[in-house]
This record gives structure tokens, sequence and C-alpha cells, in this order.
């Protein structure tokens, strides 16, 4: 997983060589969490995090940044 943006507590990755039909994230939290984002909607695809409150500041990161990533993914994408 090539990885996007790092913060303290969470980090963004892009897997490469995958094949879905939504372009997306993956948001990895320190204590385990993991969530599938789409970028162009935002929208948990999978998994979850508590308190939900703590995606935030990545959802806001995604969407500052939704056209690079999506550019990386297109580019990593088979």
């Amino acid at each position: 997983m090539a990885t996007a943006h790092r913060r303290r507590h969470w980090k963004i990755g892009i897997n490469c060589g995958e094949e879905h039909l939504v372009p997306h994230v993956h948001v990895l939290f320190r204590d385990g969490f993991r969530l599938s984002v789409a970028i162009d909607s935002l929208e948990v695809l999978a998994g979850a995090v508590r308190p939900a409150r703590r995606l935030a500041p990545a959802l806001t990161w995604i969407a500052q940044h939704r056209q690079e990533l999506l550019a990386e993914y297109r580019r990593l994408s088979p």
C-alpha cells in the first residue's frame, strides 16, 4: 500500500493493483481501526472507527486533496 499522507494517529493509503469500480483510499488508525473511503463522495465504503468524529480530519484532508488522490489512484490501478 502506497502511503499518500501520514498524521500522528492515522494515515491514508492507496492499494496498488486493485480493480474496483469506486476510486477509494484506505484510512488506517494506529489503534487498528480501518476504513475504505470513496474519493469523490467521501462515503465510507467499508470499516468503522469509534468514536466516529475521529474520521473528520482525514475526510477533510481527502476532500482538500481529491484531485491528487484520484490521479494517484488511476496511476496505480491496472
